[in-house]
């Protein structure tokens, strides 16, 4: 499924307090039994990337943890499927804003830097942050596929089911989120091209796709009337806005 046509930012859970690096919302030290990221390599048994970091997690049943500490991270990252839950933490003096995030994943791929050979899963090649494993919950992450205005080029792609992002911000330009079923709560959305917020792909009555965008506040910059909220790109799509502050670049569907 598609979501998110030309959009620069999804920023989940927006408030308006930061504070000092203190206090009972700051997630700057990494639990215990975490595996921990860490760019400078200062952190001891740290690793420097955040595929490596993926690359030792376990088959286990058991619940597990990367903590990743401030830095830019230029790669791509693929969580495969796990046989248990996972947490994705960003370093941060304010877990409930985005704006404290002090990590940012990063890379610039886009369908045209994939070889024309190639015909399955282009998509999944193109993505910054891939995750194919179930219940998976990410924390105060930037996640960003800077390609620009040169057609798909994923930030996030979720394969599986049970997610949750919290006080993330996404930035791409066309299908910036590529997933199938999703609750976006109190989310700021800023389009910054001529096309559609939310693309559903419900294909059938039965299929449980939908998107549902719950006290978002949606502004652009192209001016009046330049993006939809919604596009039904296949005959079944279901897309639901709700308590919503809309700008007026903004329509309800072409």
């Amino acid at each position: 499924m598609q979501l998110l046509a030309p959009l620069i930012a999804l920023l989940g859970f927006a408030a308006t307090v930061e504070g000092a690096c203190s206090g009972p919302n700051t997630r700057i030290t990494p639990p215990p039994g975490a595996i921990v990221v860490d760019a400078t390599g200062t952190h001891r048994g740290s690793f420097r990337t955040l595929a490596q970091g993926v690359g030792k997690l376990s088959t286990s049943t058991t619940p597990q943890t990367i903590f990743v500490y401030p830095g830019v991270y230029r790669e791509q990252v693929i969580v495969p499927k796990l046989n248990g839950p996972l947490i994705l933490q960003g370093y941060t003096c304010d877990a409930m804003v985005y704006t404290s995030s002090q990590v940012t994943i990063t890379q610039a791929k886009a369908q045209k830097d994939i070889p024309a050979s190639i015909i399955n899963n282009r998509n999944d090649l193109t993505t910054t942050l891939l995750l194919k494993s179930d219940n998976v919950k990410v924390y105060n992450l930037n996640v960003a596929n800077t390609a620009g205005d040169v057609g798909q080029a994923i930030a996030v792609k979720t394969d599986g089911a049970n997610y949750g992002f919290y006080a993330c911000k996404f930035t791409g330009y066309q299908d910036t989120l590529y997933a199938n079923k999703a609750w976006f709560e109190t989310c700021d959305i800023v389009s910054i091209g001529k096309g559609c917020i939310g693309a559903n792909g419900r294909d059938s009555a039965t299929n449980p796709s939908r998107y549902v965008f719950n006290n978002a506040r949606v502004t652009g910059t192209c001016g009046v009337g330049t993006a939809y909220l919604g596009r039904p790109w296949k005959p079944f799509s279901h897309v639901v806005w709700q308590m919503a502050e809309q700008r007026p670049q903004q329509r309800d569907q072409p």
